[in-house]
């Protein structure tokens, strides 16, 4: 199932590993978010870090970034991109909110 030459992206084994995972920790998100297990902040705190694993989860599982035998490009092409859309988010954001102080009476 394995292919020693290609390593992960030749099996089915990252996949299946990653889709358990993330299935656990959807499903105890939900649990914790449903339940009110955590006060609020905690609850916030838990569900934006869990939303992070997860990402990284599916970065290294499915799209097996870092996994290659040079992922410095690859790397650098995804946190360019990563920056480009805090930019564009922030700066819509931003835009928003002078827009709604600057024309809401």
């Amino acid at each position: 199932m394995i292919d020693s030459h290609h390593g992960w992206n030749a099996s089915l084994k990252p996949l299946v590993l990653g889709y358990i995972f993330s299935i656990i920790l959807a499903l105890a998100v939900y649990r914790t978010a449903t339940h009110m297990h955590l006060k609020h902040d905690w609850l916030v705190f838990t569900v934006v870090g869990a939303g992070c694993l997860q990402a990284i989860l599916q970065l290294i599982f499915f799209l097996h970034l870092g996994l290659e035998s040079k992922p410095r490009w690859n790397l650098i092409m995804f946190l360019f991109t990563v920056l480009l859309i805090f930019i564009i988010v922030l700066g819509t954001l931003w835009i928003m909110y002078n827009l709604n102080y600057n024309l809401m009476p």
